[in-house]
């Protein structure tokens, strides 16, 4: 017997997508989007995404940080260690879904650009992972 899909893993990875492109192109809009925005929106689409990844998977994780995520997903649909571990790194900047929350830092436009490419590269990982035709 094989085990279904979560439904509506389709619309968690389109939107991880669109966040990703919202946030990449939003560095070509300065007035509108600061640093902190475009970082915020580019962890939220890695979130989608994974979490996307997880349900297709049949596989939910125990909590929606970034570092629960990559390890709910592990079993499943492990990742190379080297993504897995940028993706933990982001928390050093902003653990958005921490239980404990502290003060973020400002990301400076480097950390944009290593999560912009972070983000580019879970996006390419999900939809190397799932039926591509059933996402678009």
């Amino acid at each position: 017997m094989q085990i279904q899909s979560i439904i509506g893993w389709q619309v968690h990875i389109l939107d991880g997508c669109k966040y990703l492109k919202t946030a990449s192109n939003g560095q070509s809009r300065p007035a509108v989007f600061n640093n902190e925005l475009i970082f915020q929106l580019a962890a939220m689409a890695i979130e989608k995404l994974i979490v996307g990844l997880s349900q297709y998977h049949h596989q939910m994780p125990s909590d929606h940080t970034l570092s629960g995520l990559v390890e709910g997903l592990a079993p499943v649909c492990p990742m190379a260690a080297d993504l897995a571990d940028r993706i933990k790194a982001i928390e050093q900047i902003d653990d958005m879904c921490s239980l404990s929350p502290v003060l973020p830092i400002a990301p400076s436009a480097t950390d944009v650009k290593r999560i912009l490419d972070v983000g580019r590269q879970v996006a390419d990982f999900a939809l190397d992972n799932v039926p591509w035709s059933d996402v678009v």
